[in-house]
């Protein structure tokens, strides 16, 4: 069983950005699957390949539709994002370096950040670009 299920609880509306949130879930499933069968380090390299790419396509997505729509909330949106990139390359700097973070410690930080960043300030910014524009 999965450690997420998508639910409508996720979605902020904006069908590019869900579904990208969508494969977010299924990374971090993924990793919880191959964590149960006791393969978590095994997946690291293909995880954290993924979430760098994911972080630079996802974020400069967000970004494009934050500018585009005035967000408000941008430079703190944006922080967020930079820490996020930078946690996620700090982990690969250690995996290159041969010290493997745990894999439990990825899927806390990833399942913390879907349940903080995703379900508030995603939320919030969706609420944002739902708006009329005038």
């Amino acid at each position: 069983m999965p450690l997420f299920i998508w639910k409508p609880s996720y979605e902020m509306g904006v069908p590019e950005i869900d579904l990208e949130h969508r494969q977010l879930v299924g990374t971090i499933n993924e990793l919880f699957e191959a964590m149960k069968t006791g393969q978590g380090r095994e997946i690291m390299d293909q995880i954290l390949d993924r979430l760098i790419d994911y972080a630079e396509k996802h974020f400069d997505n967000e970004e494009s539709f934050m500018r585009a729509a005035n967000y408000p909330g941008m430079p703190s949106h944006e922080q967020e994002h930079q820490r996020f990139r930078a946690h996620v390359l700090e982990m690969d700097m250690s995996r290159r370096a041969g010290k493997f973070p745990p894999s439990i410690e990825l899927l806390t930080y990833l399942s913390d950040w879907l349940r903080e960043h995703v379900t508030t300030a995603d939320k919030e910014m969706g609420r944002h670009l739902k708006k009329p524009q005038y």
